[in-house]
């Protein structure tokens, strides 16, 4: 960790001037101390800029982790699973590592905004943007290690690990915080009010406060945004330059080099890409069931390209795309939507008020819905879970679904491991500070 903060550190402290804040690259390598109030919102652009990386970086392991994904023709995976089962995994030391490096950065942003005019409409968008995105990446490491360090602050100190449930009160928290900083959305690409309730209602969610739960994602539902109900509205979400109703915070992605293009890992324009759907799933996933025409279908999976996913659309109408998109270099990175609050609300709710609210949901999802007038608590939960997987296939869910609701079962070769529902603490990082400051999740053998 020592070593994370000193590499980031330097990272900060490159020379910047002004004129070069316009330069996407060195956005993120000013000192907070040269940064002043015109500034800021450059610099806050830098730091977005550096969350499209995390996102890209983190997008597939819900779904190659949750079995939704097999090997692409460019690569061969044996056990998902067994991608994190040792302390040295690449997956954890990665992720870990990629997490708190952005963490510096946001609270090098922090620390700026706190130093300039609390008035100033920079500053308010800069210390908002902060804390909503170091809650954001704190998400995406309690969702996966459990006990993690909670840095408020840039330092070269090594800070000894908290508990899960510190990292998830520090996580509301920031939003908190965020939302007396941030504004109702009018730009998608900047983060909004709406986008801080998303994201609490989900934390509500993982934490068991459903009424919360429920109240945030209702906030987000009374917003204005609007479900889409054709297949060529769903599909646009994914498509550079799209103004679908649904977004509700989303990554620009607009670059001049250094593209991040998910669609080369799941469909590629050449034989190279890693994941492609996993097999029994390609009859299965969309199959009718409480719902018939589902037109999430169609532009997902197309069975003539069996190993191709085509939910990012890379270009025109080739290999299976069902929608052109005249520059997939430029597709934004989908955060939250309007579908999070729907399916986070019915969950949250249970069965006894959750039906009515996945009817709403699946009516905008599906030719006709077919629902009955009530389920089980287990059946009710399958339906969620299922739905979930339909909406975010290929978007990095269906692992921490499961986790959430510790529906093991669903697995096919998972074979008892329930230990590797928290990740390992990578080794290196507990070898740079001792056991005694980094314990290791249990089940994990050095």
């Amino acid at each position: 960790m020592k070593r994370i903060l000193m590499f980031g550190a330097c990272m900060l402290l490159l020379a910047g001037c002004a004129k070069q804040l316009d330069d996407i690259r060195p956005k993120d390598k000013i000192s907070s101390s040269a940064v002043n109030e015109a500034d800021l919102s450059k610099l806050t652009n830098g730091v977005l800029n550096r969350m499209e990386s995390l996102t890209v970086s983190f997008w597939c392991d819900g779904d190659y982790l949750g079995e939704n994904f097999t090997s692409g023709p460019g690569f061969d995976y044996a056990d998902c699973h067994g991608e994190i089962v040792a302390t040295s995994s690449s997956w954890a030391k990665s992720r870990w590592q990629t997490g708190f490096v952005a963490l510096m950065h946001i609270n090098e942003l922090l620390k700026s905004a706190n130093a300039a005019n609390p008035d100033n409409a920079a500053t308010k968008q800069a210390k908002g943007t902060a804390y909503f995105l170091r809650a954001y990446v704190y998400y995406h490491l309690v969702t996966r290690f459990g006990n993690v360090p909670i840095l408020r602050s840039p330092s070269m100190d090594v800070v000894p690990i908290s508990k899960e449930a510190e990292v998830w009160a520090f996580i509301k928290e920031d939003l908190l915080e965020a939302e007396k900083y941030l504004e109702k959305v009018t730009n998608v690409y900047r983060p909004s009010d709406e986008a801080c309730w998303t994201l609490m209602s989900k934390v509500c969610l993982w934490t068991g406060d459903n009424a919360n739960a429920v109240k945030y994602a209702d906030m987000v539902i009374d917003s204005g945004f609007t479900l889409g109900k054709t297949s060529e509205e769903y599909a646009s979400m994914f498509v550079a330059g799209n103004s679908s109703r649904e977004t509700v915070f989303a990554l620009a992605n607009k670059r001049s080099s250094s593209f991040l293009r998910i669609f080369e890992k799941m469909n590629d324009t050449d034989p190279s890409f890693n994941y492609s759907m996993a097999e029994e799933l390609r009859t299965s996933l969309f199959a009718d069931s409480y719902g018939t025409g589902d037109i999430r279908k169609d532009p997902t999976y197309n069975p003539a390209f069996p190993v191709r996913i085509i939910k990012f659309p890379n270009g025109g109408q080739n290999m299976g795309q069902f929608i052109a998109n005249d520059d997939p270099s430029a597709s934004p990175i989908m955060v939250f939507r309007l579908a999070d609050a729907y399916l986070t609300k019915a969950e949250a709710q249970g069965a006894s008020a959750g039906l009515a609210t996945m009817k709403t949901f699946m009516t905008s999802r599906y030719a006709a819905v077919d629902l009955p007038a009530s389920m089980d608590e287990k059946e009710f939960q399958n339906l969620v879970l299922d739905e979930n997987n339909r909406e975010f296939y290929a978007e990095g869910r269906r692992w921490f679904d499961i986790k959430r609701t510790g529906r093991t079962d669903l697995y096919k070769t998972w074979n008892g491991r329930d230990h590797l529902l928290y990740w390992p603490i990578p080794q290196d990082e507990i070898d740079l500070v001792g056991e005694d400051v980094y314990p290791q999740n249990p089940g994990y053998n050095k």
